[in-house]
């Protein structure tokens, strides 16, 4: 017995994907996350090249999710500018970045654009964005407003990540219910 829960353990750890070393962080679920960006428009007007590869203009998150999830996200940031992100299935590489490739309203690389933020209105959050597929997602978070002339904005992003296998007390109720008349039936029959 101790020896297949070892083989179970190892299976599930081959299984887990490690953060690639550009992202700025991880999303171990509901919470709130701190991050710090160099720039107060990066997300929105992202440089030619070299975006995030030599100090973090925007942050990369990383979060896994299984299909049916739902996301809400909230960015609250300083009055020194507005925040923006964007929500993509898969991994946005360090060569995406290098080569100039992010695009804050398309896919980007291999990474799909799920969803995410307006370009032009002050809105900073994106509420029950359904997660379609099961696997790795990214969040890019930076600012789209250059009304700052510092070095570091701060931000929070405020994550709920409800599960789509949350059974509600009722529905389990009313399924154990349903079966035990189901085999009530049968076995009158």
């Amino acid at each position: 017995m101790k020896s297949f829960v070892m083989i179970v353990v190892l299976l599930c750890s081959f299984q887990l994907k490690a953060l690639p070393l550009h992202y700025f962080g991880d999303f171990t679920g509901s919470g709130h996350y701190q991050g710090t960006v160099t720039s107060a428009s990066s997300w929105v007007n992202p440089p030619l090249f070299a975006l995030n590869s030599w100090s973090e203009q925007v942050n990369l998150w990383g979060f896994e999710a299984t299909a049916g999830d739902l996301l809400s996200v909230d960015m609250l940031t300083g009055s020194d500018f507005v925040g923006g992100f964007s929500i993509y299935f898969g991994e946005i590489t360090a060569q995406d970045l290098l080569l100039g490739l992010f695009n804050n309203s398309g896919n980007t690389g291999s990474a799909l654009y799920v969803g995410g933020t307006s370009t032009f209105m002050a809105d900073s959050w994106v509420h029950d964005l359904v997660l379609g597929t099961t696997g790795f997602y990214t969040l890019v978070a930076g600012g789209k407003s250059g009304l700052g002339f510092g070095t570091e904005y701060n931000y929070v992003l405020n994550v709920v990540q409800t599960s789509a296998t949350a059974v509600s007390e009722p529905a389990s109720l009313a399924l154990l219910l349903s079966s035990l008349l189901f085999v009530g039936f049968a076995r009158r029959r």
